[in-house]
């Protein structure tokens, strides 16, 4: 029992939720993965509510777009850690003595498994989830259920919200349990030859930064191979620019120089390469026919960048001259920055500010030139181009008001000795801009039964279908183990013969041999129609066998254009094949209108968080996150030569 000497702030608790329960929150450990706009209202609420030992982790540091609805950060944070202020925050708050409470918080990516493994979970009595991204939720869904922690998850898209509560004792779905809504898909040839929406030349230009500062060049959809047969108009420049920035490493930066070489890209991209495609009369038929960005227009272009300027606004519009002095300021800020030992990230990050203000005023001369409107301002790019739904802080705050009161549900049945019993004790609450017949807008349902044929709770046998005889080991890992199925350091195994593996102890050259080779010539058989590829990662507890079949013909899906390159190809789903005698036959077509190859196509997903599912009694819901259940471990087996 706890004493009667107790805050002022919590007697009211004390008399809602009982003695027992009140000291349970006050000795109970918790987690909380991010610390943003719904992690913010978490955290006032657990430290209110009387919780004394919380760990936050988070990986984002605070920005000034946060400030508005993320309260518990002011502008002398911006560029801090936010799990640090929010924490120091939440602490300060605390209606009991400060001295044995512990908010801890981590500055670090979920995803680091030295860190962040199932037996640090295993340490919490509950986990709540405030993320929004997919790969950090289905990293800490797995961990919670590897840990038979339970999960409280939540999620905001605008004006609507649900939290749920995801529990491997208590028997009820995981994350993915149900499918995912499908991405809005753009063929390469709208990216690259006939935009004609702001997302097109916000896509296009994501795939410019990639060109311009990716490791690989090849890895932009923009690259030219230039030994092909037809001249590229602007590669060499690209050449050219890449090489100026690896001598900057080095040695001091000729800025009229390397402005001179950033000129003759954007007069490549803007002007030289556009007349091609005008001469070749490939918009004779478009409604909107192109008009060059004038050569003279961009020579002589001397004037600072606007966005430098002390009057400027994220939400200012720039004319197209104003849109190269920011191309060209951005360049050389790049160079810069290289010049004095920072790093300049290879993937566009839409929380990174040079990133962001390159891709505003290269996808806004393009809108440009393709007639395109609106003209973006820097905000509104930033959102198309991160896929962002405003966030709304009042949903943030029910949501995680009721993240709270599940919470309470779940610590009163770990009291009473029934951790597995919350399926009767929780429920599935959806809040609603619109209110119901009965004037609610909050509506609870029962947590969900887990889906029989989830590859990660009920260890189902997932289906495959590609072409075996053109995909490597290294893009089955790439684009399927990792990126679709979101394994951190997978095994693979066919039979009792290891044929790739990951982990602290196996090297990175180990395997260097293998992942070059066709799917035909692994070990073991190689991978054929009916082939059982059992794929493990044990920093996960996970587990999951995949039946794989041979196709070579791919359907395109009603309203897209046919495949021009099938090589990665595939399809997740469909019925189980029967393991054919020899590699030259192939699967049925079932499922194929599933098909999708992200390599030719670009995928947008309407918000950051909405993802829309179905129950099996066919009603549909919105759920906002992400996450996973676990399978038990298995040996160790003998592993395949090289």
């Amino acid at each position: 029992m706890v004493s009667n000497d107790i805050p002022m702030l919590l007697s009211g608790l004390r008399k809602t939720v009982g003695e027992k329960l009140l000291h349970k929150i006050t000795k109970c450990k918790i987690l909380l993965v991010g610390s943003g706009g719904i992690g913010c209202e978490l955290l006032k609420n657990l430290a209110l509510s009387g919780f004394t030992h919380v760990e936050v982790i988070d990986l984002d540091t605070i920005d000034v777009s946060n400030l508005n609805r993320q309260f518990l950060f002011r502008r002398h944070h911006v560029g801090m850690p936010k799990c640090t202020v929010a924490c120091e925050a939440a602490l300060a708050m605390l209606p009991s003595s400060k001295e044995d409470a512990k908010y801890i918080a981590h500055h670090g990516n979920v995803c680091d498994n030295s860190k962040f493994n199932v037996q640090y979970i295993s340490s919490f009595d509950l986990v709540f989830n405030a993320l929004d991204n997919v790969a950090a939720r289905r990293r800490v869904n797995r961990l919670c259920l590897a840990a038979s922690v339970p999960l409280i998850e939540a999620g905001t898209t605008g004006y609507l919200g649900q939290v749920t509560v995801i529990d491997r004792e208590s028997g009820v779905e995981c994350y993915e349990c149900q499918a995912k809504p499908t991405q809005k898909v753009y063929p390469i040839c709208t990216i690259r030859s006939t935009p004609s929406m702001p997302v097109h030349t916000i896509v296009w230009a994501k795939e410019l930064y990639k060109l311009l500062f990716n490791p690989k060049v090849e890895d932009s959809m923009l690259f030219e191979d230039q030994s092909g047969d037809e001249k590229s108009t602007y590669m060499d420049h690209v050449t050219k620019l890449r090489e100026t920035l690896e001598v900057s490493k080095e040695g001091k930066v000729d800025e009229v120089k390397f402005r001179h070489v950033i000129k003759e890209i954007l007069i490549a991209l803007y002007n030289t390469e556009i007349q091609k495609q005008l001469d070749m009369d490939r918009f004779k038929t478009a409604q909107k026919v192109p008009t060059c960005i004038p050569v003279q227009m961009i020579k002589n272009s001397d004037s600072a960048a606007p966005s430098k300027r002390v009057d400027y606004k994220q939400t200012q519009i720039f004319s197209r001259e104003e849109c190269i002095a920011e191309a060209i300021s951005c360049i050389t800020d790049a160079a810069l920055m290289i010049n004095a030992g920072a790093s300049i990230l290879p993937e566009f990050d839409k929380d990174d500010q040079l990133a962001m203000r390159l891709v505003t005023c290269t996808s806004n001369l393009r809108s440009y030139v393709f007639g395109i409107e609106p003209i973006q301002s820097y905000y509104a790019a930033k959102g198309i181009a991160g896929n962002i739904i405003p966030a709304i802080a009042t949903t943030n705050a029910i949501v995680a008001g009721l993240q709270i009161l599940q919470g309470f549900h779940i610590l009163q049945k770990q009291i009473e000795g029934k951790k597995g019993e919350l399926k009767m004790a929780c429920s599935y609450t959806y809040c609603l801009r619109d209110k119901t017949r009965k004037g609610f807008y909050l509506l609870p349902t029962s947590l969900p039964d887990p889906n029989p044929k989830c590859f990660v709770c009920k260890n189902a046998v997932l289906n495959m279908s590609l072409d075996t005889t053109n995909w490597t080991l290294e893009m089955l890992l790439r684009r399927i183990i990792k990126k679709e199925l979101g394994f951190m350091e997978p095994s693979l195994t066919i039979g009792s013969s290891i044929i790739y593996e990951e982990g602290e102890d196996i090297g990175e050259d180990e395997y260097a041999a293998m992942v070059v080779k066709k799917l035909t010539d692994l070990p073991a058989g190689g991978v054929k129609h009916g082939t059982i590829i059992r794929i493990e990662d044990f920093t996960q507890d996970l587990e999951v066998d995949v039946c794989v079949h041979h196709e070579t013909e791919w359907a395109a899906k009603e309203g897209e254009d046919d495949p021009d390159d099938d090589e990665e190809c595939f399809v997740i789903g469909g019925d189980k094949p029967v393991a054919a005698k020899d590699d030259t036959n192939t699967a049925g077509n079932e499922g194929t209108e599933e098909s999708k190859d992200d390599d030719d196509d670009i995928q947008i997903f309407d918000g950051e968080d909405a993802m829309s599912t179905g129950h099996g009694n066919g009603k549909k819901r919105t759920f906002v996150d992400d996450g996973i259940a676990t399978i038990e471990g298995t040996s160790k087996k003998a592993r395949a030569d090289n």
